[in-house]
C-alpha cells in the first residue's frame, strides 16, 4: 500500500511529499521504538503493571520448592479468588528416608486435609507401618474450632506473601498500589536488570528493596479489605529501623506476570503461573474430624 502511494506521488512530481511521507513513517518507527524501550520495557512499570496485576486476578497457581540438607518440600497451590476463596494444595514433604503427601483444601472458614502416601523406614513390631486404611481419608476442622491463628493456613500464606495478591475493586487496588509507590514499600534496583529465561518464558529480573514499616502498613490495609484482621494488633513502627529485605523478582515484560521470588538463598524459591484461571473447588462431603484423622495416623 505504502509502494503504491509513493508511485502516485511520483508521477504527479511531488518528490517532496515523498521525502515528507518517508520521513513521517522513519519518525513514527523511531517513536516507537523509543516508547518501548524507555516506557513499556522500563523496569518500573514492568514491575508496577505486574503488581497491580496481582491485586485484580481471580486466581493463580503457586509452587515452592525448599531443600536443605536431608529434608525437602514441594508444594504445588491453586488459589480461586473469585466466588469462593480456596487455596487447593498438594504437598509433598521428605526428610531422613520419610516421605508424606497430603492435599489440603482451606479457606476463609474451612479446612480439609487428607494424606495420599506416607512411606516412612520406621518399624513397628518388626514390620513397616500400614498407613493404607488413613489414607484419602478426608479430615476436616473449622476454624472457630481449630484453635489455630488464620495467618497459619495455606491460603492466606498464599495471598498475604512478599508481593500480595487478591481481587480488589478498582478503587481498593488503586489505593494500594498508590500507598505502595508514595511510600516506596518496594524500590526497584534498575542496575540489576538481567535478561533470563525461567519456566520456558522470557523474563526481567530484578532485586527490589521492601521496607518493612510501610510493607506492614500497606498490608493491614490490604487484609481490611479481604476481611482478614490477624495483622490489626501488629505496630509497624517496631519495623521501622529493621533492615530492608532484599528479593530477586522475574516478570514476563509483555504479559506483565508475576514468574518467580527468590529470597537470595536455594531454599527460598517460588514459581507463579496459571494468572487468570479460576480453579474450580470442590468440597468433600465424607470426612472425619481433622484433630481424629491426626490421632489414628499418630497411634501407628
Amino acid at each position: 500500500m505504502v509502494n503504491n502511494l509513493l508511485k502516485k506521488l511520483e508521477k504527479k512530481g511531488e518528490t517532496n511529499t515523498r521525502l515528507i511521507v518517508i520521513g513521517g513513517f522513519l519518525i513514527l518507527a523511531a517513536g516507537i521504538g523509543v516508547w518501548i524501550n524507555s516506557i513499556y520495557l522500563n523496569p518500573n512499570n514492568i514491575f508496577w503493571d505486574s503488581f497491580s496485576n496481582n491485586l485484580s486476578t481471580v486466581g493463580f497457581t503457586k509452587q515452592v520448592t525448599n531443600k536443605s540438607g536431608q529434608s525437602s518440600m514441594n508444594q504445588l497451590v491453586q488459589v480461586s479468588l473469585s466466588n469462593n476463596n480456596y487455596a487447593h494444595s498438594i504437598t509433598t514433604l521428605t526428610q531422613s528416608g520419610t516421605t508424606v503427601v497430603t492435599e489440603e483444601i482451606n479457606g476463609v472458614s474451612d479446612e480439609y486435609v487428607r494424606y495420599i502416601n506416607i512411606s516412612t523406614n520406621s518399624k513397628n513390631g518388626g514390620s513397616s507401618k500400614n498407613f493404607k486404611p488413613l489414607l484419602n481419608k478426608w479430615g476436616y476442622q473449622s476454624a472457630k474450632t481449630s484453635g489455630k491463628p488464620l495467618s497459619s493456613r495455606t491460603f492466606y500464606q498464599t495471598i498475604f506473601g512478599i508481593l500480595p495478591f487478591s481481587n480488589l475493586t478498582e478503587q481498593q487496588r488503586s489505593t494500594i498500589v498508590n500507598y505502595a509507590k508514595t511510600n516506596k514499600v518496594y524500590t526497584v534496583n534498575a542496575k540489576t536488570i538481567k535478561h533470563e529465561t525461567l519456566n520456558g518464558q522470557n523474563v526481567y529480573t530484578m532485586e527490589v528493596t521492601i521496607k518493612l514499616e510501610g510493607y506492614i502498613k500497606m498490608m493491614q490495609q490490604l487484609s481490611k479489605y479481604n476481611g482478614f484482621e490477624a495483622l490489626k494488633n501488629v505496630d509497624p513502627a517496631q519495623y521501622a529501623k529493621q533492615p530492608p529485605v532484599v528479593v530477586k523478582i522475574s516478570i514476563n515484560p509483555i504479559s506483565r506476570n508475576l514468574v518467580q521470588i527468590n529470597n537470595g538463598s536455594s531454599t527460598g524459591i517460588t514459581s507463579y503461573s496459571g494468572f487468570g484461571i479460576n480453579p474450580l473447588t470442590q468440597l468433600p462431603k465424607d470426612h472425619i474430624s481433622l484433630t481424629q484423622l491426626q490421632k489414628k495416623i499418630q497411634s501407628l
